[in-house]
């Protein structure tokens, strides 16, 4: 029969070499683009494209545009249009679509799309893709 023994607070651990790694914390910026006032459409497009830039210049690791069809929630109805035009205003930043909803659109021409945003952008970018109801898969 083994023998229990009761440690104190480290004492287990104190043999093994410590792991040191350095964990960089990373901000993001998520933008749906809203819209409160439906006369304001390229005002409200504005500030959130001027948002992304600003992140960029704080620091922000990534930005994120949704996607949304027939709703005031977010008026964005092609995210690669807008991050297409994000990666040639943006250095550092790496964009992504917060899901591409892949029925809404013609396969190829998000394939495409997606492979000319990844020529313009210089950080690097992520493409989230989501069936009807299959819950969503990412790309780099």
């Amino acid at each position: 029969m083994q023998e229990s023994k009761i440690y104190r607070s480290g004492e287990m651990f104190a043999r093994r070499r410590p792991i040191r790694r350095t964990i960089k914390m990373r901000f993001g910026l998520f933008q749906s683009v809203q819209l409160p006032d439906p006369k304001s459409e390229v005002r409200y497009y504005k500030e959130a494209l001027e948002q992304i830039q600003w992140a960029e210049k704080l620091g922000f690791d990534s930005a994120w545009i949704t996607e949304h069809h027939f709703s005031r929630h977010g008026i964005v109805s092609s995210t690669l249009t807008v991050l297409a035009y994000l990666a040639g205003v943006t250095d550092t930043i790496r964009l992504g679509t917060a899901v591409t909803v892949l029925p809404f659109h013609n396969p190829i021409q998000v394939a495409e799309e997606a492979a000319t945003v990844d020529l313009l952008s210089n950080a690097g970018w992520i493409l989230v893709l989501a069936g009807a109801s299959n819950g969503a898969s990412t790309t780099n």
